[in-house]
């Protein structure tokens, strides 16, 4: 079961190219944080601007570096089937699991939802994570059809990010196989914990993975003295990093922690000097 701070890892460049030095450098630093995963290639890591000769050159890395250290999950986005077979079958020597959205702008039925996991599901013997997104994505999965997907054999998590707390449980209650339960909103991830989530794939853990892990361990060990402490010390992080396009806020920080470079493929941009005074007197905070 997947459980406890998954990062999701962000892509770097170096003058509009892929920078495999800096993201190895990076990941060191990310893995031996105490996360309990990583997510490469997912719309943090700027998925739908890299080629997939850019994702494997990524995800053939992280594998060397990691070596089965914590787990790995490539994100998997793309708005045509055969695009998200051929990729699954590129990757998946490399991956423990993968994380897939829904066919995105064509907004298809709940029955097309369904056959187009049914498809991934019979294309591998890795485990699949749902990525229910319906604000990005344009097409919500009902409890229902959730219910009906899980019945496949390699369906093995979602990661919900409908601001709904209350699918945590509906989704839970829904189905009796073991499964994972994964918030995708570091803002609301504390909440979700008591709705019954079983972890997080947080944006902020790239910037403060140990106070998040001890935040979870808090949680978990039923230290809610401590777990509040925690709570509302990372809430202003949380905030920052989406209050203008992710990843720009998540790219900022990391660059001033000297692992990356501040820079992202259009039409993403670069933080506003306000922003980034901002998030300089939080990651001081931190510290």
């Amino acid at each position: 079961m997947l459980s406890g701070y998954i990062a999701a890892v962000v892509t770097p460049f170096n003058d509009g190219k892929v920078d495999i030095r800096a993201f190895e450098k990076y990941l060191y630093y990310l893995i031996g944080s105490g996360i309990s995963g990583m997510v490469v290639c997912g719309s943090t890591g700027e998925s739908l601007s890299l080629s997939d000769e850019e994702k494997i050159e990524l995800i053939r890395s992280a594998a060397a570096i990691n070596r089965g250290k914590i787990r790995l999950i490539a994100g998997v986005i793309y708005p045509v089937t055969d695009a998200c077979l051929k990729f699954i079958d590129k990757a998946k020597e490399y991956v423990d699991n993968f994380l897939c959205t829904c066919p995105f702008y064509i907004k298809p039925s709940q029955q097309q939802i369904y056959d187009f996991f049914k498809k991934l599901n019979d294309s591998t013997s890795r485990g699949i994570i749902i990525y229910n997104n319906p604000d990005r994505i344009g097409t919500d999965i009902e409890v229902d059809t959730f219910q009906k997907i899980c019945e496949l054999e390699n369906i093995v998590g979602i990661k919900e990010c409908s601001s709904d707390l209350s699918r945590f449980s509906a989704r839970r209650l829904s189905i009796k196989k073991k499964f994972s339960f994964l918030s995708g909103n570091d803002s609301t991830a504390c909440a979700a914990l008591a709705m019954g989530a079983t972890g997080i794939i947080s944006v902020s853990a790239n910037i403060a993975p140990e106070l998040c892990v001890r935040m979870h361990n808090a949680f978990k060990q039923n230290n809610l003295e401590g777990f509040a402490v925690l709570r509302d010390t990372l809430a202003p992080l949380h905030d920052l990093m989406f209050e203008e396009p992710s990843p720009a806020p998540v790219k900022y920080a990391l660059s001033k922690r000297g692992l990356i470079s501040n820079e992202l493929r259009a039409p993403l941009s670069p933080v506003s000097a306000e922003l980034q005074t901002k998030i300089d007197r939080v990651i001081k905070g931190l510290s």
